[in-house]
């Protein structure tokens, strides 16, 4: 679930400011940091998966995946388990390392018998790389990297290409959901070297936080910061005491800062509306902070403000 779908699910004001879609890419230099303009991922896709098309049948590919956390000890429907699965191949982006090599990523989710996804809402996408070299003008596969991490819900995450600096690139994988009322998002960031993309995030964050259909009193507490919606009535509605739960609706936007070599800082700004419990009777805050993130031995870590998104 994208960002702005949990944001006017909450009904947050426009007033309050808060960037509901992400940011617009840094313009990329002549480096490698930026996606191949000249190969879309699907024509690279049937040189990793023989036998590849944007047909049902032809996403339906078998793969062998490594050991990974969260993954079930006994093959089945809507699970990930070690060794061969029946998947369907979604090619996402392709990354240029230099003007001879690119890195396809794709999407993995598990297929059922009749072809289909078998997803369940706590079932990750697993996120894959696959390298190519250019040979007498034509592209050949010289890597198989395979799933490098899994994340997500439903099988599902938005994938899309962060340039770290003008010599470094990296991957942004943003995903959400809600359950009870309570609804969020995260994002892993990976660096990407030399065509291969590095399993440990540089950073993992949430990147919203909203539980304003939780409990019937956090819509009248958050008000007027938010805007009343209509709610599903909770067979529990009225008999949790507010002294009991904080009540939030934050939202973030980020950006890496441009930079020459070393990744430059990230810098995300929260906006949004808090009401904690010990202070449930008084109007809601209003969040409006920023918080930086600078690179250092291939992580992110903060040197200023902090993330005001309670867990989930």
């Amino acid at each position: 679930m994208r960002l702005s779908r949990i944001a006017a699910a909450a009904g947050i004001l426009p007033m309050m400011g808060i960037a509901l879609a992400a940011p617009p890419q840094q313009p990329a230099s002549a480096s490698s940091a930026a996606p191949s303009a000249a190969m879309a991922p699907a024509q690279l896709a049937p040189l990793a998966f023989p036998g590849w098309n944007e047909g049902v049948g032809g996403r339906l590919q078998t793969v062998s995946l490594p050991r990974m956390p969260g993954m079930s000890r006994e093959p089945g429907l809507a699970v990930w388990s070690e060794g061969t699965n029946r998947v369907l191949v979604d090619p996402r982006l392709v990354l240029r390392t230099d003007a001879a090599h690119l890195t396809l990523i794709v999407g993995l989710v598990p297929a059922a018998e009749n072809g289909k996804p078998a997803v369940s809402h706590v079932l990750p996408m697993a996120l894959a790389a696959y390298q190519f070299e250019q040979h007498g003008g034509s592209w050949k596969l010289a890597g198989r990297q395979g799933v490098f991490a899994m994340r997500g819900f439903f099988g599902e995450a938005t994938v899309r290409a962060v340039p770290l600096s003008s010599q470094r690139q990296g991957i942004a994988v943003e995903y959400g959901s809600c359950w009870q009322g309570y609804c969020g998002t995260w994002m892993s960031l990976y660096e990407v070297d030399k065509g291969m993309v590095r399993q440990e995030p540089a950073v993992e964050m949430a990147l919203s936080g909203i539980n304003v259909d939780a409990t019937s009193d956090c819509m009248r507490r958050l008000q007027p910061l938010i805007k009343p919606h209509a709610q599903e009535l909770h067979p529990d509605d009225g008999k949790v005491p507010g002294d009991s739960h904080d009540c939030y609706a934050i939202e973030s936007s980020w950006a890496v800062e441009p930079s020459r070599e070393q990744p430059g800082d990230l810098v995300i700004r929260y906006q949004g509306a808090m009401s904690r419990a010990e202070a449930r009777l008084l109007p809601a805050a209003a969040i409006d902070q920023r918080q930086v993130l600078r690179y250092s031995g291939g992580k992110y870590r903060a040197v200023s403000g902090f993330n005001p998104v309670p867990p989930i």
